[in-house]
């Protein structure tokens, strides 16, 4: 396995885009996921959707640097033409800055009937997919331990399929996905959703947690946490494509000199986990010894 090893950019959340993505090239790291706090900040100075993601594009090319997935905007829902208006400029900067996965949560309408909520997500789930059309971006719907309709792969794949199919995928959070699991919400082990995603899986949130809150933590992190090893080889047995990338908001809280430093831990990690020594480890090796089965 060899995935690039990505870093959701505002785990520099008091730095400029730049700063930020400055910051993870000289820690070794060369992808990245652009969110909200950076659009924004990209937004202002440009004044134009699509010059801020050329803007963005230009800076991260000089650099070496591919912002290749994105999170788009959750919040205002997506069951009514505001969605539209509201992810049209967003998507319009993804697209110029070259960015192939967009990550996407399908909510809102909690006062409407549950089909008429349904029927319009697929709505304007159709309306989103025929927009990128033709662009090589792909909206990646991410599992969501608060959203029923999207707790597991088998949900998400009926929402695709309901929504047209076209242009549409999974983002798999790691850490969702073990509260969902943790809730009872789901009986979809993590190689099950892998293995039921396949080729729709073109977007990762890797973070950890001890299945009571989305902590955000780095793998391995957490007591009782995400079966690290598992996500590892069913991503190898799919062939996955896309970023391996950090959604890491929880190590963020800490002086700079610190945060680099679990950056070098980080890449380390990763590069161990992607490793067959790491996948040949029995997963029960590393428990305390009141702890296994």
């Amino acid at each position: 396995m060899n995935f690039p090893i990505s870093v959701w950019l505002p785990y520099f959340n008091t730095m400029s885009v730049r700063e930020a993505i400055s910051s993870l090239v000289k820690a070794g790291f060369f992808h990245g996921e652009l969110s909200t706090e950076h659009y924004w900040e990209l937004l202002n100075s440009c004044g134009d959707p699509i010059a801020a993601g050329k803007t963005l594009k230009e800076y991260a090319d000089s650099v070496g640097y591919k912002v290749l997935q994105g999170h788009l905007t959750f919040n205002g829902g997506l069951c009514d033409d505001s969605a539209m208006e509201r992810l049209k400029p967003e998507m319009d900067m993804f697209m110029a800055a070259g960015i192939r996965s967009a990550v996407l949560h399908v909510n809102g309408g909690n006062e409407l009937s549950p089909e008429e909520r349904y029927n319009r997500w697929i709505c304007y789930l159709g309306k989103l997919a025929d927009y990128v059309d033709g662009s090589g971006m792909t909206l990646c719907i991410e599992n969501v331990h608060t959203l029923p309709y999207c707790y597991d792969a088998a949900k998400i794949k009926t929402l695709i399929n309901d929504a047209g199919g076209k242009n549409l995928g999974i983002c798999l959070d790691t850490g969702h996905l073990h509260l969902t699991r943790t809730a009872g919400h789901t009986e979809e082990s993590f190689r099950d959703f892998i293995l039921g995603a396949g080729d729709l899986l073109q977007a990762l949130h890797i973070t950890d947690n001890n299945g009571t809150e989305d902590s955000h933590q780095m793998p391995f992190s957490a007591r009782r946490g995400v079966p690290w090893q598992e996500v590892m080889q069913a991503l190898k047995d799919i062939d996955y494509k896309g970023l391996f990338n950090l959604e890491i908001i929880g190590e963020r809280y800490a002086p700079l000199a610190i945060k680099l430093q679990k950056l070098a831990f980080v890449r380390s990690m990763c590069d161990y986990m992607m490793s067959e020594e790491f996948l040949a480890i029995p997963p029960e090796a590393y428990l305390p010894p009141m702890e296994r089965r």
